[in-house]
C-alpha cells in the first residue's frame, strides 16, 4: 500500500478564483457534507448551521452542532465531517487575505477555546439574509468596480457578524484592551507562526521585548496556562495530526517540527500527550 507522507491540503484556488465560495446544504440526502476525507485547508471555513444536527471532527475533537450555530475551522486545522441529520447550512470558504486583521485576531483567540458558537433566532435570520445577499451580488454576471466594492463590503459585514458571535465569549481576564490580554494574544499569534523554530518562552519574550518571567506570568493570568504549556500543546497537536493522517516515521516528524534529536522529540511528545508517538498512532488508528 502506498504510504501517506502528507496530510491533504485543499487550496481555495482549486474551488474558486474569487477567494470566496458559498455553498448551501439542505436535507439529509446531501452527502457532500461528508464526502471529503480528513484534510487541511489553506483558508478559513465557516459552517453556519441553521437547523439539524451534525458532527465534525476538528483536530481530534468531535464537535456536535445542534440546531442553530456557527462552526469556525482555522487554516491548518485537520477536519472531517462525521455525521449529518436534517441539516440546513451555509458553508463559507474564504481566503485569509479577505478577512480583516482585527477579525482574524478574534477567530485566532476564541476558536481554539470553542470552535462552535450557538446563534439565537434573530441573529441567525440576519446572518442568513446577509449571506444570501452576498451570494446574489457575487453571482451576478459581469463585475464592475462598483459591484466588486459592494461584494467586499458585504463580505466584511458577514464575517464581522460571525466574529461578533465568537467575540461574545468572555476573556479569562476582563477587558480585552488590557495590556496582559494584548500580550497573551500577541504571544499566541507568534506561536502559531513560529512553533517549528522557536520552542522557549524566552524566545517569544524576546520577540515581544519583555522578560520571560513576565510573559509566563501574563499568559498564565489570562489563559490559565503557562507559555510553556501553550508551546508544548502547539507542537503536540501538529505532531498528532501528522502521526494520524500520514505514515511518516517518528524521526521524519521530529525533523519536520524542528527537533534535531528524535529521542528528545519522543520524550517531549510523551510528556504533552500522555503516551508515546507510536502508542498514539496505534490507539487512534484502530
Amino acid at each position: 500500500m502506498k504510504q501517506k507522507k502528507e496530510i491533504p491540503i485543499l487550496t481555495l484556488e482549486e474551488i474558486t478564483r474569487h477567494g470566496l465560495k458559498i455553498t448551501r446544504y439542505q436535507g439529509t440526502d446531501d452527502q457532500a457534507l461528508l464526502s471529503k476525507a480528513a484534510h487541511r485547508d489553506d483558508h478559513y471555513i465557516f459552517v453556519v448551521q441553521l437547523t439539524g444536527q451534525s458532527t465534525i471532527m476538528v483536530d481530534f475533537n468531535e464537535i456536535e452542532i445542534n440546531g442553530c450555530a456557527i462552526l469556525c475551522i482555522l487554516p491548518g486545522q485537520v477536519h472531517q465531517g462525521i455525521s449529518a441529520k436534517e441539516v440546513k447550512a451555509l458553508f463559507i470558504a474564504i481566503e485569509t487575505a479577505l478577512i480583516k486583521d482585527s477579525l482574524q485576531y478574534i477567530f485566532e483567540d476564541k476558536v481554539p477555546l470553542q470552535g462552535c458558537m450557538a446563534l439565537d433566532d434573530v441573529d441567525a435570520v440576519l446572518l442568513e439574509r446577509s449571506i444570501e445577499l452576498l451570494t446574489d451580488i457575487s453571482d451576478r454576471p459581469g463585475e464592475s468596480n462598483l459591484q466588486a466594492e459592494i461584494s467586499r463590503s458585504l463580505t466584511d459585514a458577514c464575517i464581522a457578524m460571525i466574529a461578533s458571535a465568537f467575540d461574545s465569549m468572555e476573556d479569562a481576564a476582563s477587558g480585552s484592551h488590557l495590556r496582559p490580554v494584548i500580550i497573551a494574544k500577541q504571544f499566541k499569534r507568534l506561536l502559531s507562526q513560529s512553533y517549528k523554530t522557536e520552542r522557549t518562552p524566552s524566545g517569544y519574550a524576546g520577540l515581544l521585548n519583555i522578560s520571560a518571567s513576565y510573559l509566563n506570568e501574563v499568559v498564565k493570568r489570562v489563559t490559565g496556562f503557562s507559555a510553556s504549556h501553550w508551546i508544548q500543546q502547539q507542537i503536540v497537536i501538529e505532531a498528532k495530526r501528522v502521526l494520524f493522517y500520514t505514515d511518516r516515521s517518528v524521526k521524519e516528524i521530529s525533523a519536520m517540527l524542528g527537533f534535531d534529536d528524535h529521542h528528545y522529540f519522543s520524550r517531549f511528545f510523551t510528556k504533552g500527550a500522555g503516551m508515546s508517538p507510536m502508542s498514539f498512532r496505534q490507539k487512534y488508528r484502530k
